[in-house]
């Protein structure tokens, strides 16, 4: 049995510039985890993004906040693409 704890982390890279360096904080992050060795992450990616919303309508589906609601935090990136304007 192990007493690592797992933390659950929803991810919502958005556009841009919010993906890389979404991609970048959570290799740190992880580095972080195992070089602690007490704790981990378990990451949920949302793809509610401008472009998304451009190509179904809509950034976050009407139970978008109760899928939030079962993580430990939010990892929000940066949203916003030429042309959009919700």
């Amino acid at each position: 049995m192990s007493d690592l704890q797992t933390f659950k982390i929803a991810s919502i890279p958005g556009d841009g510039i919010g993906t890389e360096i979404t991609e970048a904080a959570i290799q740190v992050l992880d580095k972080l985890a195992s070089v602690d060795g007490s704790f981990n992450f378990d990451y949920t990616h949302f793809d509610w993004s401008s472009k998304a919303y451009l190509e179904r309508g809509w950034y976050m589906p009407p139970d978008g906040m109760e899928q939030l609601q079962k993580h430990d935090a939010i990892y929000f990136g940066a949203v916003g693409w030429p042309g959009t304007t919700p």
